[in-house]
């Protein structure tokens, strides 16, 4: 509620400020649709949003509200980062950044949403006009648990999002090359004057000047005459801090000439200006009103508001306004190794005796072009264009860095194609061309976005990035990086100074100190992601950006950070796990094939090998090993250990072969469209299983009532069965509700371990094949019975009947075809 009331202050002093303006307002509405959210695993799973704020708006307002897909669904709370021009920068939970990582960023905020289907608004005052990126994600979850697909209800989350700008319209634009002269009065409506303006190019500094102010002020004591009043004593004569009785109606006295003009001037580039503008000056106690801005904000437009201060007693208020420009001077030159002079005519520079640099002391050099090496997205070089028919790409190698002047140049960052990188600027200071012996070497390199670094704020460079080179202090190499760079024009600015190896004292450099330099665009860090990573290009809506993919456990923009990282040693032991548990299907293996389940033994044999390697593909993106293609391992490992349950549960059943035979290929048919549609559903699993179960519990049925018996015995029950099954759940419960991203690797491998011992117990015996009827030839013409107590098969009752010279043999209750158990 604090973060509301103080954006709310700051706009009702926005308000007041044009309340009495000329200026017409307006109002921009925009919303979204609703946009799925992830739990956050990175920056890959942001969910990406981008809004217009026009020029002008003195207040927006974000409205953000967060829904459920049911009353089932717990709410989580919702996280939204917000950046002006850029995708921001995601560091919820401390994740590190690599080395040389220039992550300072303005018009940056983060707002949380904490309850289901309630809006929350964010207010902001004279935000920066253009392009407003939103980055909206789900916590990370509470425990590192591995959710079977099907187990629990899958839940939704979403966000709707209403933008809301008020601002001016229709600002006077005014012109810089000559002089305007206002007229304010205390009237509603013009005590303030508001205009607008767009600087030329190459401008490094300007001033705003107040000059022939003259005031019209109020008398307030009747002794006071026009002719007591001076240059000197006015501010005394109409401040409100002089009165302190009540007074009469005041009354207008004459104009009076004034150095000291009661107004009060504010500056803002880009955006509306405010009583929080910086650049700001109250010139009531000034003899010379002036207001200086240096490296002001190119291709932008700036505003200035005048108004009277009300501070002193004054009616009107009447003044020139004037600007004063410096620029850098352009060379539309390629090379800068070309300029060897200053801009004081043909001076020679090493005879200046003033070793100071003015602000614009500086040459503009031309911009520099982009290479694109391949179709590839974020692979962009920025090098010199030779000019041409057909432009030449020159690098930038062995610029002559003066100490006289600030050599300039400039590129273009593309709000598309461009911020969804990462810049990187990389320089190094030739150890060949410096004489350590005679001088030391500084040379100050200053990049900042609009604006142009002078001879003056190259060395500050604030709000900016800055790199320094020394060749006392051996640093004759330095790089940067930007993650996903703001768009815009990117100046450049370089500039050597030499000093006495021992005095430390400045001097003039003894020859121009060489200077190469790698400019580029790229994904994550160069293209890469180090040791633990990989670099990929995802999208989100319409936004392309590139993001590392981290590998075990480690995190951070560039997988640098490993505070929760696990080693090549810990997933060598996860792979070897994994992997070698699936070696106690051999068991299962013999036995099949000593009990003459041979298709049995071949679809054990096909998942124990196809798991194996599947993990060795799977468990691991730093030790791994992928026989086939990965979507290929894969399939072939959930159909070989659904096959499996399949073809054991119809080996358990009372069933003729030709049926058992047909079931088993229309299992492998049915089993490999579920794997194709859904791999990790739970129906996948558990329709095959439970046509399996009924198919041979209703063999066990007809069994018991042909026998009028238990079937299967109660051996098979006790030493077969049940640690079969107890083998199988145990398994299966590992499986389904224990398994974390941290014990998976012994979890898991406990399931393929309880699974292929469980088919050693619930694996039938042998059937045995054929009737015995050699000692049955008795009497063909009667029915007899016989029991044959020495022959391994017991008859215990069959019929013959002589019909048509054809012997027909009634089986009755003989298990002639011995039952698996």
């Amino acid at each position: 509620m604090m973060y509301k009331q103080a954006h709310l202050l700051v706009t009702t002093s926005i308000i007041l400020v044009f309340h009495s303006s000329d200026c017409a307002y307006f109002s921009d509405v925009h919303w979204s649709t609703a946009i799925t959210l992830s739990e956050y695993e990175g920056y890959r799973s942001v969910s990406l949003l981008s809004y217009h704020i026009p020029e002008q708006s003195a207040q927006v307002s974000f409205s953000f509200q967060a829904k459920t897909s049911g009353k089932e669904c717990s709410f989580k709370k919702v996280h939204v980062y917000l950046q002006h021009g850029s995708y921001p920068l995601v560091t919820l939970y401390n994740e590190s950044y690599p080395e040389q990582f220039y992550v300072n960023r303005l018009d940056a905020f983060h707002v949380e949403i904490e309850k289901d289907a309630e809006a929350v608004s964010y207010y902001m005052s004279t935000p920066q006009p253009g392009t407003w990126y939103m980055a909206a994600f789900l916590p990370k979850p509470h425990t590192d648990q591995i959710n079977q697909k099907g187990l629990k209800k899958s839940c939704l989350y979403g966000m709707f999002v209403v933008v809301d700008s008020k601002g001016v319209d229709n600002v006077e634009e005014i012109s810089l090359q000559q002089k305007h002269k206002i007229h304010l009065t205390q009237t509603v409506g013009d005590h303030q004057a508001f205009y607008r303006y767009v600087l030329p190019q190459d401008t490094v500094e300007y001033r705003i000047k107040v000059e022939d102010c003259v005031m019209t002020p109020y008398s307030y004591n009747e002794e006071i005459s026009d002719e007591n009043i001076t240059d000197s004593n006015i501010t005394t004569y109409f401040t409100h801090t002089t009165v302190t009785t009540k007074l009469p109606e005041p009354t207008t006295m004459k104009p009076v000439t004034s150095t000291k003009c009661p107004i009060i001037i504010r500056i803002q580039a880009e955006k509306l200006p405010s009583l929080a503008t910086s650049s700001n000056v109250s010139c009531g106690n000034l003899s010379t009103c002036q207001l200086q801005i240096t490296s002001p904000v190119l291709d932008k437009w700036s505003y200035i508001l005048i108004e009277i201060d009300n501070q002193y007693n004054v009616s009107e208020v009447s003044f020139k306004l004037a600007f004063d420009l410096k620029v850098c001077h352009s060379f539309r030159l390629m090379i800068p190794r070309t300029i060897f002079l200053a801009t004081n005519g043909n001076q020679d520079p090493s005879h200046n005796s003033s070793l100071e640099v003015s602000q614009d002391s500086c040459i503009k050099m031309d911009s520099l072009g982009k290479f694109v090496w391949d179709r590839k997205t974020f692979n962009v070089s920025y090098l010199w264009a030779e000019p041409g028919v057909i432009p030449i790409p020159e690098t930038l190698d062995s610029m002559p860095i003066p100490d006289y002047q600030v050599l300039v140049t400039n590129m273009i960052v593309e709000a598309i194609t461009d911020i969804g990188g990462t810049l990187r600027v990389s320089a190094n200071l030739l150890k060949t061309s410096v004489d350590t012996g005679s001088h030391h070497v500084v040379i100050y390199i200053c990049l900042m976005k609009n604006r142009i670094p002078g001879g003056v704020t190259i060395q500050s460079c604030d709000n900016s990035i800055q790199m320094l080179l020394n060749s006392s202090s051996e640093n004759y190499n330095d790089e940067i990086y930007i993650p996903y760079p703001e768009p815009g024009n990117w100046y450049l600015a370089l500039r050597s100074q030499c000093s006495h190896p021992e005095s430390r004292k400045s001097m003039r450099c003894k020859g121009l100190p060489l200077l190469d330099m790698d400019i580029s665009i790229s994904g994550c860090v160069k293209g890469q992601c180090g040791e633990y990573g990989e670099c990929r290009d995802y999208i989100s809506g319409v936004h392309v950006f590139s993001s590392c993919f981290c590998y075990a456990g480690w995190k951070g923009y560039g997988c640098t950070d490993g505070t929760e990282g696990r080693s090549k040693s810990d997933e060598l032991l996860a792979l070897l796990l994994l992997t070698l548990s699936n070696l106690f299907f051999i068991p299962s293996i013999c036995l099949a094939i000593y009990r003459g389940y041979f298709v049995e033994a071949a679809i054990y044999l096909y998942t124990m090998f196809f798991s194996a390697f599947y993990h060795a593909c799977d468990t691991s993106d730093l030790v791994y090993y992928c026989l086939l293609h990965y979507d290929t391992l894969s399939f072939a490992d959930f159909l070989g250990s659904i096959s499996s349950f399949w073809v054991t549960m119809l080996a358990m059943s009372e069933i003729p072969k030709p049926f058992r035979s047909f079931a088993q290929t229309l299992g492998a048919i049915g089993v490999s469209v579920g794997v194709e549609y859904d791999r990790h559903g739970l129906w996948v699993f558990a329709i095959p299983a439970g046509i399996a179960a009924v198919i041979m519990f209703c063999s066990w049925i007809i069994q018991c009532k042909k026998r009028k018996s238990l079937y299967p015995g109660k051996m098979y029950f006790l030493c077969n069965l049940l640690p079969g099954v107890l083998l199988a759940a145990t398994g299966l419960v590992l499986f389904a509700f224990f398994e974390t991203d941290t014990n998976y690797k012994y979890t898991h491998s406990g399931w393929h371990v309880a699974m292929s011992l469980s088919i050693v117990f619930l694996l039938p015996r042998r059937q045995e094949k054929g009737i015995d009827l050699e000692n049955n030839n008795e009497s063909a013409s009667t029915n007899t019975n016989s029991t044959v107590t020495n022959s391994r098969i017991v008859l215990n009752s069959y019929s013959t009947n002589f019909s048509n010279g054809s012997v027909t043999v009634d089986m009755g209750d003989n298990p002639a075809f011995a039952g698996p158990f």
